[in-house]
């Protein structure tokens, strides 16, 4: 299975599904795309695409998830974080940001080392879900140790040409950069006021209606600098 980066820009969360940030095991989406995930995960088998194990919701507040839109086997993490611009440095928002955004990491990671295939969803799939991503792809290490080789701007661009709005919430790009510096992985370490969830089984039917099309206030993207430092 070879699943190829996007290498042009793209139209960004249109209804279509996970976006392939790092494939074939991490993927970013919308509230739409978590709340049709029966549906889609029947779509990714189809395609030969690896089956979402793990869900890191990042909008609870914005998207919460029913039993009968969560899917049998997938580990859910369920984090209530704002999408407020102008957040102020170690305010108690930044400080809740900071620390959820780390809880995010850690998830991520875990699931990672024991062969899974996550998905990364805020509301729009722009600013809260981005900062996580922004922040993961920046202190990533391999099986044999090595980084994935981005600076920030590189980083930021690689997100852009799968979502051109990402991050236009300034203060949350900056919490996402704060909290690269703090994170120490810790596989065994517990999620306070969250919840993780696995199911065994689901019994109710799956809603036939789609939701809203999300909606976020969005500014033009910066000037990018290139991917990667010169090495």
């Amino acid at each position: 299975l070879v699943i190829r980066l996007h290498e042009s820009m793209s139209d960004g969360h249109s209804g279509n599904g996970p976006l392939p940030v790092w494939p074939p095991c991490l993927w970013w989406g919308d509230a739409d795309a978590v709340r049709r995930l029966h549906r889609l995960q029947a779509l990714r088998q189809k395609q030969g695409l690896p089956l979402i194990s793990h869900v890191c919701n990042l909008a609870a507040n914005a998207v919460s998830l029913p039993l009968d839109e969560r899917v049998a086997g997938v580990s859910y993490i369920d984090l209530e974080m704002l999408d407020a611009p102008g957040m102020e440095v170690n305010t108690g928002l930044w400080n809740r940001t900071l620390r959820d955004l780390k809880i995010g990491l850690n998830f991520i990671e875990t699931a990672l080392a024991s062969g899974g295939v996550v998905l990364v969803n805020c509301f729009a799939g722009q600013n809260r879900s981005g900062a996580l991503l922004l922040a993961w792809l920046l202190v990533h290490r391999t099986s044999q140790g090595s980084s994935l080789v981005f600076t920030v701007a590189g980083a930021l661009q690689h997100l852009r040409r799968l979502e051109p709005f990402v991050l236009n919430n300034e203060s949350l790009r900056q919490c996402a950069l704060e909290a690269i510096k703090e994170f120490q992985p810790n596989m065994t370490a517990g999620a306070p006021r969250c919840w993780v969830m696995e199911l065994k089984s689901v019994g109710s039917a799956i809603s036939q209606t789609s939701p809203k099309d999300p909606v976020e206030e969005l500014e033009e993207s910066d000037n990018l600098q290139s991917l990667f430092e010169d090495i």
